[in-house]
């Protein structure tokens, strides 16, 4: 389950080739989090997994993790609103994680870390936890996205990595978990359908795998999708699918006002994820 795989070095926004996740002596001048801080790290992962319920027999149970990838307030933000509101809605109190890699240097740091391995380790716990075959796992991620499909992440303005969509399929699939309903929050991420799609998940993302999405400034709290997706649609206790149409015309609203080229938030519904849409019964309060 720790299988490091495809951690990538670079550069915003032009984050490229295979790498691993250890950046101590990297070329591209990041400096690698101190041994107390990776230690602090660890202590939170743990303390969020020892407080996660168990699943309960023939209840079909849902499991959110919600993750920040930037290092920014938008995104932390972000990835907070979406676990509260997506945990009420599928009715996951005791059943959420939240990771973010904070607001930038000096702030104080509530959660556990969001780096590919964080990731990975998150989802194989999970997949511990839940029954794989008969709970749903809801994957919330925001950040900024890079053109060729991956998602950028970066920790206190010091080390970036790259996650990959074909890194988290595998960490799904060595994970086991069946019932899958992933929201991609960033530019791009329409290209994480193609390694993610299956008969029994369903992936939501804010942008065609050719298109930026809009909203990131580091100042706001939702990006233009999670605002109309998260903080509006689902709030208003509508089914997931027409939540999402909705917050689709609300975004082609607030692009033809700014006059910007389209985002084209892109869907893709499995063909057996009735349990997924039937899960989401709670309300907004």
């Amino acid at each position: 389950m720790m299988r490091l795989a495809a951690a990538c070095l670079a550069l915003f926004l032009t984050i490229a080739a295979t790498a691993s996740a250890q950046v101590a002596g990297s070329p591209s001048g990041m400096i690698a989090i101190s041994p107390r801080e990776e230690l602090a790290q660890h202590q939170r992962m743990e303390q969020a997994f020892a407080a996660l319920q168990p699943q309960r027999r023939g209840v079909v149970d849902t499991y959110v993790l919600s993750v920040g990838f930037w290092d920014e307030h938008v995104f932390q933000h972000e990835a907070e609103g979406a676990a509260a509101v997506l945990g009420q809605r599928f009715s996951a109190a005791g059943r959420t994680l939240i990771l973010t890699n904070g607001e930038g240097p000096g702030t104080p740091r509530t959660y556990p870390g969001a780096r590919p391995y964080q990731l990975a380790s998150a989802i194989g716990r999970l997949g511990e936890v839940m029954d794989r075959n008969e709970d749903v796992l809801v994957l919330f991620m925001t950040s900024h996205g890079n053109p060729d499909g991956s998602m950028a992440i970066q920790e206190q303005m010091r080390t970036r990595f790259a996650l990959r969509p074909q890194y988290l399929r595998e960490a799904l699939d060595e994970a086991g978990i069946k019932n899958r309903l992933v929201i991609v929050s960033s530019c791009f991420s329409g290209a994480f359908i193609p390694a993610l799609q299956n008969e029994n998940t369903i992936i939501l993302t804010a942008a065609a795998y050719d298109r930026t999405s809009f909203g990131c400034q580091p100042e706001r709290d939702w990006t233009y999708f999670g605002e109309a997706f998260i903080n509006q649609s689902m709030r208003q206790n509508r089914p997931l699918l027409d939540a999402f149409s909705t917050a689709k015309m609300l975004i082609e609203s607030w692009e033809a006002r700014d006059n910007v080229r389209p985002s084209l938030p892109n869907a893709s519904v499995g063909a057996q994820t009735q349990v997924i849409q039937g899960a989401m019964t709670g309300r907004v309060r």
